[in-house]
């Protein structure tokens, strides 16, 4: 067991990490999630929603775009005319849902481009779609119109009209007509403009705490996994690959039941500052160009400050974010030094970069083994590895293999089923 009791986690602060974490994927779209998360909020409380349809409303809009796994599919939402019920709705649907808790968001963010089409769009595909879908599409379409680089207030009339062009085929007129009573609040528009924290709605709701279970706990590290995998299928299955790694090493290391667990899920989450790394980078048959290597570089800090709103996760986030430092102090983003890197980074580390060289990459075919093990052993003569760890891998090297590779090959084929699953259910009509 991962715990004797469930874990306990603030909802929001879950909310906020994979918001800014997939607000990495493009900063031209950075605020884009807050936006619409704070006039869907405005808007639910307008049509008096009941508590808990808000919350799930708010945490719809907060990652809506979820599903839009690369920079051109994120900046493809932010044209107004932008229709599409299928895409990355369809792939924003199937990440949430593998988490049980955010079942409902889910359904929300699966019909958020459905058009009203006079009534029709109440049903879709022969399913029921929520009120809330279409408030978040209203939310969305407004959150599009704003620019932020002009005077809010004065944009008011405009947005309007353009909305009411679009009431009955494309937005529920009830919810229009919330919308043109809202407006009146100048306070409305300026919070969707200047209040660009999701802790603002954090303090105006009463959110609850989840106690999440193992079986949950386990579904929301591998959403994590598949936001930062699924972009590419050349990255698909690396994490995986890592946390099995890890987890094994660090079983042969002493570490307790708990503990590598634990050291498994930071395998899972330690490449999350990579969305913020455009796909031409990772994917890249050459060497870096010193700009690119300085884009790379900047992954592990993305990743140590997204988790720092998940303080139960504290110790994963050192694991994880850990893992480019070196013993000789340099490695990056931070530059620690031997007695600054606990041994679950250093674990982590070794995983990382033995995972690399032994996978195939869209460039060049992994390396056996032993050859890999032989580069991290002078990496450890050289001390930026810890030579402990390095030996255990010796001692272990056919195991600590094929662990990786089964891990790597399980993860491939449930991204090539994810990938089918969305195909089947995005089938244009």
């Amino acid at each position: 067991m991962i715990q004797e009791s469930p874990l306990i986690i603030p909802v929001f602060d879950l909310v906020i990490c994979l918001s800014q974490a997939v607000d990495l994927v493009s900063p031209l779209v950075a605020d884009h999630h807050k936006r619409t998360a704070q006039i869907a909020y405005g808007l639910g409380m307008q049509m008096k929603l009941p508590e808990a349809e808000l919350h799930d409303l708010i945490i719809a809009a907060a990652l809506h775009d979820v599903g839009g796994l690369t920079c051109k599919d994120r900046l493809l939402t932010l044209d107004f005319e932008y229709q599409d019920p299928y895409g990355h709705s369809i792939m924003g649907y199937l990440l949430l849902k593998t988490f049980s808790p955010f079942r409902v968001p889910a359904d929300i963010v699966r019909f958020h481009h459905v058009p009203w089409m006079n009534g029709e769009g109440a049903v879709f595909d022969g399913l029921p779609v929520p009120r809330t879908s279409h408030i978040l599409q209203l939310a969305d379409r407004v959150a599009v119109l704003l620019d932020v680089n002009r005077d809010v207030l004065e944009q008011v009339d405009g947005v309007l009209e353009k909305i009411r062009s679009q009431a009955g085929e494309r937005f529920v007129p009830e919810q229009v007509q919330a919308l043109e009573a809202l407006a009146e609040k100048e306070a409305f528009w300026l919070d969707a403009v200047y209040l660009q924290h999701l802790n603002v709605l954090s303090r105006r709701l009463r959110w609850e705490e989840m106690h999440i279970t193992e079986d949950e706990f386990f579904g929301l590290t591998n959403l994590f996994r598949r936001i930062i995998d699924f972009r590419s299928q050349f990255t698909a299955s690396h994490s995986a690959g890592v946390a099995a790694a890890a987890e094994l090493l660090a079983n042969r290391c002493g570490f307790s039941i708990t503990d590598c667990r634990m050291i498994h899920l930071a395998g899972l989450m330690h490449d999350l500052g990579k969305l913020a790394v455009p796909a031409e980078i990772l994917e890249k048959p050459d060497k870096l160009t010193r700009e690119e290597f300085a884009v790379m570089r900047r992954h592990t800090y993305y990743t140590f400050h997204l988790l720092e709103p998940l303080k139960v996760l504290d110790v994963i986030r050192i694991w994880a974010s850990f893992h480019h430092e070196r013993m000789d102090g340099h490695g990056y983003p931070f530059h620690l030094v031997e007695n600054e890197l606990p041994l679950g980074s250093r674990i982590v580390s070794v995983a990382d970069i033995f995972t690399a060289l032994t996978e195939d990459r869209p460039y060049r075919k992994g390396m056996s083994g032993e050859k890999a093990y032989r580069v991290l052993s002078d990496a450890a003569s050289q001390h930026r590895l810890d030579r402990e760890v390095v030996d255990v891998l010796s001692e272990h090297l056919d195991e600590v293999d094929e662990a990786r590779r089964i891990a790597q090959a399980s993860a491939l084929d449930e991204y090539h089923k994810f990938i089918a699953t969305a195909e089947e259910l995005t089938v244009k009509v």
